[in-house]
Protein backbone atom coordinates (compact mmCIF):
# COMPACT_ATOMS: atom_id res chain seq x y z
CA UNK A 1 0.00 0.00 0.00
CA UNK A 2 1.07 3.69 -1.12
CA UNK A 3 0.67 6.43 1.37
CA UNK A 4 0.48 9.07 -1.77
CA UNK A 5 1.02 11.91 0.56
CA UNK A 6 4.19 11.12 1.45
CA UNK A 7 5.49 8.50 -1.35
CA UNK A 8 5.24 11.26 -3.45
CA UNK A 9 7.91 13.14 -2.28
CA UNK A 10 10.03 10.37 -0.94
CA UNK A 11 9.75 8.60 -4.53
CA UNK A 12 11.36 11.42 -6.15
CA UNK A 13 14.34 11.42 -3.53
CA UNK A 14 15.32 8.17 -3.33
CA UNK A 15 16.65 5.14 -5.20
CA UNK A 16 15.39 1.84 -3.92
CA UNK A 17 17.51 -0.86 -2.96
CA UNK A 18 16.55 -4.79 -3.91
CA UNK A 19 17.60 -6.57 -0.74
CA UNK A 20 15.34 -9.63 -1.12
CA UNK A 21 13.32 -10.56 -4.18
CA UNK A 22 9.32 -10.40 -2.77
CA UNK A 23 7.63 -14.28 -4.06
CA UNK A 24 3.95 -14.56 -3.62
CA UNK A 25 2.67 -18.11 -2.19
CA UNK A 26 -0.60 -18.91 -1.37
CA UNK A 27 -2.06 -15.43 0.24
CA UNK A 28 1.17 -14.44 1.79
CA UNK A 29 3.65 -12.30 0.34
CA UNK A 30 6.88 -13.62 1.22
CA UNK A 31 10.65 -11.22 1.00
CA UNK A 32 12.52 -13.87 2.57
CA UNK A 33 11.67 -17.58 3.25
CA UNK A 34 13.80 -20.23 4.35
CA UNK A 35 12.52 -23.24 6.33
CA UNK A 36 15.28 -25.48 7.66
CA UNK A 37 15.16 -27.33 10.92
CA UNK A 38 18.36 -25.41 12.22
CA UNK A 39 16.98 -22.07 10.81
CA UNK A 40 13.41 -21.55 10.20
CA UNK A 41 12.65 -17.67 9.14
CA UNK A 42 10.38 -15.88 7.01
CA UNK A 43 9.88 -11.91 5.90
CA UNK A 44 6.77 -11.86 4.71
CA UNK A 45 3.92 -8.92 4.37
CA UNK A 46 1.34 -9.14 6.94
CA UNK A 47 -2.42 -9.28 5.62
CA UNK A 48 -4.37 -9.24 8.50
CA UNK A 49 -4.70 -5.90 10.54
CA UNK A 50 -5.32 -8.21 13.61
CA UNK A 51 -2.73 -9.89 14.12
CA UNK A 52 -0.73 -10.39 16.88
CA UNK A 53 2.13 -8.65 15.16
CA UNK A 54 0.73 -5.68 15.24
CA UNK A 55 -0.48 -5.99 18.59
CA UNK A 56 3.76 -6.53 19.56
CA UNK A 57 4.82 -3.38 18.08
CA UNK A 58 1.93 -1.48 19.32
CA UNK A 59 2.19 -2.23 22.66
CA UNK A 60 2.79 0.13 25.54
CA UNK A 61 1.86 -1.76 28.74
CA UNK A 62 4.95 -1.90 31.07
CA UNK A 63 6.03 -5.67 31.21
CA UNK A 64 7.96 -6.76 34.56
CA UNK A 65 11.50 -6.12 33.43
CA UNK A 66 10.17 -2.96 31.85
CA UNK A 67 9.03 -1.76 35.17
CA UNK A 68 12.37 -1.99 36.57
CA UNK A 69 14.30 -0.15 33.52
CA UNK A 70 11.32 2.66 34.21
CA UNK A 71 11.76 3.22 37.62
CA UNK A 72 15.77 2.90 37.50
CA UNK A 73 15.40 5.71 34.67
CA UNK A 74 13.64 7.51 37.32
CA UNK A 75 15.61 6.58 40.27
CA UNK A 76 18.03 8.35 38.16
CA UNK A 77 16.36 11.72 37.87
CA UNK A 78 15.90 11.39 41.89
CA UNK A 79 19.45 11.17 42.83
CA UNK A 80 20.02 13.73 40.39
CA UNK A 81 17.53 16.28 41.63
CA UNK A 82 15.53 16.35 38.42
CA UNK A 83 12.20 17.03 39.29
CA UNK A 84 9.56 16.45 37.23
CA UNK A 85 6.90 18.78 36.40
CA UNK A 86 3.38 18.13 34.95
CA UNK A 87 2.93 18.91 31.80
CA UNK A 88 -0.25 18.85 29.12
CA UNK A 89 1.49 16.70 26.37
CA UNK A 90 1.20 19.65 23.33
CA UNK A 91 1.41 16.66 20.29
CA UNK A 92 -1.47 15.00 18.57
CA UNK A 93 -0.58 11.62 19.46
CA UNK A 94 1.71 10.39 22.91
CA UNK A 95 2.00 7.22 21.21
CA UNK A 96 4.36 6.81 18.04
CA UNK A 97 6.01 3.74 16.13
CA UNK A 98 8.58 3.31 13.63
CA UNK A 99 7.68 2.92 9.71
CA UNK A 100 10.46 1.89 7.27
CA UNK A 101 11.06 2.59 3.61
CA UNK A 102 11.17 -0.69 1.70
CA UNK A 103 10.81 -0.50 -2.78
CA UNK A 104 9.34 2.60 -2.40
CA UNK A 105 6.93 2.03 -0.27
CA UNK A 106 6.20 2.50 3.38
CA UNK A 107 5.50 -0.05 5.99
CA UNK A 108 5.35 -0.68 9.99
CA UNK A 109 8.22 -3.81 11.15
CA UNK A 110 8.00 -6.27 13.75
CA UNK A 111 11.97 -7.35 13.90
CA UNK A 112 13.07 -10.74 14.58
CA UNK A 113 14.95 -9.22 17.89
CA UNK A 114 13.38 -6.54 19.84
CA UNK A 115 16.21 -5.24 21.74
CA UNK A 116 16.43 -3.05 17.90
CA UNK A 117 12.84 -2.04 18.45
CA UNK A 118 12.16 1.77 18.73
CA UNK A 119 9.34 3.46 19.84
CA UNK A 120 8.19 6.46 21.80
CA UNK A 121 5.57 7.55 24.38
CA UNK A 122 5.01 10.77 26.07
CA UNK A 123 3.25 11.13 29.30
CA UNK A 124 2.34 14.39 31.26
CA UNK A 125 6.30 14.78 32.97
CA UNK A 126 8.23 12.39 31.07
CA UNK A 127 9.12 11.95 27.30
CA UNK A 128 9.88 7.95 26.77
CA UNK A 129 12.14 6.41 24.88
CA UNK A 130 11.44 2.62 24.36
CA UNK A 131 14.68 0.76 23.88
CA UNK A 132 16.05 -2.73 23.71
CA UNK A 133 16.63 -2.57 27.04
CA UNK A 134 13.11 -1.28 28.45
CA UNK A 135 11.17 2.22 28.50
CA UNK A 136 13.25 5.32 29.46
CA UNK A 137 11.74 8.08 31.51
CA UNK A 138 13.23 11.63 30.33
CA UNK A 139 11.89 14.68 32.05
CA UNK A 140 10.30 16.93 29.62
CA UNK A 141 11.82 20.37 30.51
CA UNK A 142 10.54 22.30 28.14
CA UNK A 143 7.89 21.99 24.87
CA UNK A 144 6.94 24.24 22.28
CA UNK A 145 4.57 24.61 19.41
CA UNK A 146 6.64 26.46 17.03
CA UNK A 147 3.27 26.05 14.22
CA UNK A 148 0.54 23.38 13.43
CA UNK A 149 2.93 21.09 12.20
CA UNK A 150 6.30 21.43 13.75
CA UNK A 151 6.71 20.87 17.58
CA UNK A 152 9.68 21.35 20.01
CA UNK A 153 10.84 19.23 23.57
CA UNK A 154 13.98 19.73 25.70
CA UNK A 155 14.48 16.28 27.97
CA UNK A 156 16.57 15.41 30.36
CA UNK A 157 17.29 11.81 31.24
CA UNK A 158 19.79 8.84 32.16
CA UNK A 159 21.04 8.19 28.23
CA UNK A 160 20.97 11.35 26.93
CA UNK A 161 20.92 14.78 29.03
CA UNK A 162 19.97 17.45 27.55
CA UNK A 163 18.10 16.11 24.56
CA UNK A 164 15.98 18.60 22.22
CA UNK A 165 13.21 16.56 20.16
CA UNK A 166 12.07 18.55 17.38
CA UNK A 167 8.87 16.86 15.18
CA UNK A 168 7.79 18.09 12.19
CA UNK A 169 4.37 16.20 10.84
CA UNK A 170 5.23 15.56 7.15
CA UNK A 171 1.93 13.81 6.21
CA UNK A 172 -1.09 15.26 8.65
CA UNK A 173 -3.84 13.01 7.22
CA UNK A 174 -1.89 10.05 8.13
CA UNK A 175 -0.16 11.05 11.15
CA UNK A 176 3.59 10.77 9.80
CA UNK A 177 6.21 13.01 11.59
CA UNK A 178 10.10 12.88 10.92
CA UNK A 179 11.74 13.02 14.52
CA UNK A 180 14.79 14.85 15.25
CA UNK A 181 16.80 14.07 17.85
CA UNK A 182 19.82 16.31 18.91
CA UNK A 183 22.59 15.11 21.55
CA UNK A 184 26.15 16.56 22.42
CA UNK A 185 26.97 12.62 22.71
CA UNK A 186 25.42 12.03 19.85
CA UNK A 187 24.72 14.73 17.58
CA UNK A 188 21.38 14.73 15.17
CA UNK A 189 19.41 11.05 14.27
CA UNK A 190 16.40 11.31 12.43
CA UNK A 191 13.67 8.65 13.26
CA UNK A 192 10.38 8.18 10.49
CA UNK A 193 7.53 7.60 12.94
CA UNK A 194 3.37 7.37 12.64
CA UNK A 195 1.07 7.92 15.42
CA UNK A 196 0.83 4.25 16.59
CA UNK A 197 -3.39 4.58 16.07
CA UNK A 198 -3.03 5.04 12.97
CA UNK A 199 -0.44 1.76 12.24
CA UNK A 200 -2.93 -0.20 10.33
CA UNK A 201 -3.05 2.26 7.55
CA UNK A 202 0.51 1.15 6.32
CA UNK A 203 1.10 -2.78 6.18
CA UNK A 204 3.40 -4.64 8.14
CA UNK A 205 6.74 -6.52 7.49
CA UNK A 206 7.28 -9.20 9.77
CA UNK A 207 10.50 -11.21 10.62
CA UNK A 208 9.41 -14.07 12.11
CA UNK A 209 12.31 -16.08 13.12
CA UNK A 210 11.36 -18.97 14.80
CA UNK A 211 14.12 -20.94 16.23
CA UNK A 212 17.12 -18.17 16.50
CA UNK A 213 17.68 -14.93 16.00
CA UNK A 214 18.36 -13.81 12.51
CA UNK A 215 19.48 -10.65 10.76
CA UNK A 216 17.08 -7.63 10.21
CA UNK A 217 15.37 -7.31 6.74
CA UNK A 218 17.64 -4.15 5.73
CA UNK A 219 15.81 -1.23 4.63
CA UNK A 220 15.88 1.98 2.19
CA UNK A 221 16.74 5.19 3.80
CA UNK A 222 14.86 8.45 3.57
CA UNK A 223 16.56 11.52 2.74
CA UNK A 224 15.22 13.36 5.46
CA UNK A 225 16.56 16.62 5.07
CA UNK A 226 14.83 16.76 1.24
CA UNK A 227 11.64 15.62 2.98
CA UNK A 228 11.34 18.02 5.70
CA UNK A 229 12.33 21.02 3.21
CA UNK A 230 9.30 19.62 1.34
CA UNK A 231 6.94 18.83 3.86
CA UNK A 232 3.27 19.56 3.40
Amino acid sequence: MKLTCCLLIIATLLTCQNVFGQVKKMDTTFIFNQNLSISNNTIFIEKNKYSSFYKNITSFNFREFENESYAYSLNYLKANKIKLVKHKPILPSTNWIPLKLYKGNLYAYCPCDFYTFYKVSINDTTYIDWTGEGPIANKIKTQNKINQTTFKLKVNGINQQHKTIIINIIDKKNGIAIFTETTKQNGKNYFLMIMAKNIKIVPLIVNNCINKKQPELIFDEPNFEKLLANKK
